[in-house]
């Protein structure tokens, strides 16, 4: 199989999605969660009797992802928790919160981009969509709904990194703002990295998420200082298990290329 080279220059910018949605920002009445019995309904329906279902199936039996250490989610299951990922993937990333969370139900944060796809935005608010929003008007109803469902023992689900590598090996950094919710509410946080192994008989990769945590907001700092600590915790422990256990080229190859500085035009007047 032929390895596809892709150049980067910044780790926490480039994006290799390509996705070529046209965003559309979110509308200022949105509504983060809705009170209305029919639509609780409703969600319950499409993500505990059909979307559950199908990730259970499409994760263990067509993927067959292997999960380590989710031992250490014992005791916390009956609480609301984040868990940080690494963003390697499309389907499995959507997909590994409502495995990791069950049963606990998972929310994950989402860019604008996936809720602008017309007439999907219902169905991934029920599945679980948390979208950030671009604007500070919604920032207030955001925080509230994380507010919400960390109360209501909710996961919630954040790839810090922001944007997807494919198949990307290693972790990227990142920074430590979306640590901030954990720090403020102190609630549990976990970590899983999703890795990638050559298998013997196939071309695709043996993939494997490994789980760690608990980790929990250093009360005697400052909220800033606190998150900084959550997020270098994580980023540590992450980085070993990629480092460790993540090892094979699938389809893509990311190569660091920096960007070539300015040349002055020769000759030019600059009086």
């Amino acid at each position: 199989m032929e390895i596809q080279t892709r150049y980067y220059t910044d780790e926490v910018h480039d994006d290799f999605a390509g996705t070529h949605i046209d965003t559309k920002p979110l509308p200022k009445n949105f509504k983060y969660h809705s009170r209305n019995p029919l639509v609780a309904i409703r969600r319950f329906i499409v993500y505990r009797l059909v979307a559950t279902p199908v990730v259970f199936f499409y994760m263990k039996l067509i993927r067959r992802v292997k999960y380590v250490n989710k031992k250490c989610f014992k005791g916390y299951k009956k609480q609301g928790c984040f868990i940080y990922g690494n963003h390697t993937a499309f389907v499995c990333d959507a997909f590994n919160p409502t495995v990791l969370a069950f049963p606990r139900a998972a929310k994950t944060m989402v860019s604008e981009d996936s809720t602008s796809i017309k007439g999907l935005r219902w169905l991934l608010m029920d599945v679980g969509a948390l979208p950030v929003p671009s604007g500070i008007h919604l920032m207030p109803a955001f925080g509230a709904e994380i507010e919400r469902a960390i109360s209501h023992k909710e996961w919630i689900a954040i790839y810090p990194e922001a944007h997807i590598w494919p198949y990307y090996t290693g972790v990227r950094s990142f920074p430590a703002v979306s640590f901030r919710y954990p720090a403020r509410l102190g609630a549990p946080v976990f970590s899983y990295t999703m890795t990638y192994k050559k298998r013997k008989l196939f071309k695709s990769p043996k993939i494997t998420v490994y789980v760690d945590g608990p980790f929990f907001s250093d009360k005697s700092l400052p909220l800033k200082q606190a998150q900084q600590k959550l997020r270098d915790e994580v980023y540590a422990a992450m980085k070993a298990r990629a480092d460790e256990h993540s090892d094979y080229e699938y389809k893509y190859r990311y190569v660091y290329r920096p960007e070539e500085p300015e040349k002055e035009h020769e000759g030019e007047d600059t009086n």
